[in-house]
């Protein structure tokens, strides 16, 4: 099984998927198994629960994995807080970072985000520059204008350098990746299935924190 490193140039950051393991979806989830500890825990956790998946538009196992992972996100604990934190794993996921987060501070980033998902994966040339990728998000309403300002603003720059300093901490899992109260790390690529990583998410919710 091959990991790949987030940051990297060209389009061979995607990182690899292992076929499910049939027999790992019989029983709970082992940690070194399905899941493992981070050496150092993520900081700012929130304190009802927090599971963060780092992921990009440009990834194909991502792609997959987001209907699955969106089921989750509806029937998780209410408490529990859920946030995605797209990550640079190719020249073109620097783009598509910046198109999350400026969604995101238009307040149109859950209304858009399978859209965008569906289209980065269907032709990765509409989104090679921010000019490109405002055409496309026009086509699916968004105001050009103002997602162009917004996309190039401080403030979308600042959450892109946060989350690639957040990303740091699990670079050798690659995408998609999820973590479970900054301390817990799981993926389809680790748990070897979409279900067995959703099952160790449901089950490192229920560890103690400490």
């Amino acid at each position: 099984m091959q990991r790949r490193q987030f940051i990297v140039s060209g389009s061979a950051g995607l990182s690899a998927l292992a076929l499910p393991a049939l027999s790992q979806a019989q029983g709970r989830p082992v940690e070194g198994q399905q899941y493992l500890k981070l050496s150092t825990p993520l900081p700012g956790v929130a304190a009802e629960g927090e599971v963060i998946e780092f992921f990009s538009y440009t990834c194909p196992h991502c792609h997959a994995f987001e209907p699955m992972l969106g089921q989750w996100v509806a029937r998780k604990p209410a408490k529990v807080q859920f946030r995605r934190v797209p990550v640079v794993i190719n020249a073109i996921a620097k783009v598509t970072q910046k198109v999350y987060y400026a969604l995101e501070a238009m307040g149109q980033v859950e209304a858009l985000h399978a859209q965008v998902f569906n289209a980065v994966q269907g032709d990765l040339s509409k989104f090679q520059s921010i000019e490109s990728a405002q055409a496309a998000l026009v086509k699916m309403g968004v105001d050009g204008a103002r997602f162009k300002q917004v996309a190039e603003s401080f403030g979308v720059q600042s959450k892109c350098q946060q989350a690639t300093n957040l990303a740091q901490a699990i670079t050798s899992h690659g995408v998609p990746t999820v973590v479970v109260n900054g301390r817990w790390v799981t993926s389809p690529s680790i748990a070897k299935g979409y279900p067995e990583a959703l099952a160790a998410i449901d089950h490192t919710l229920t560890l103690p924190r400490a």
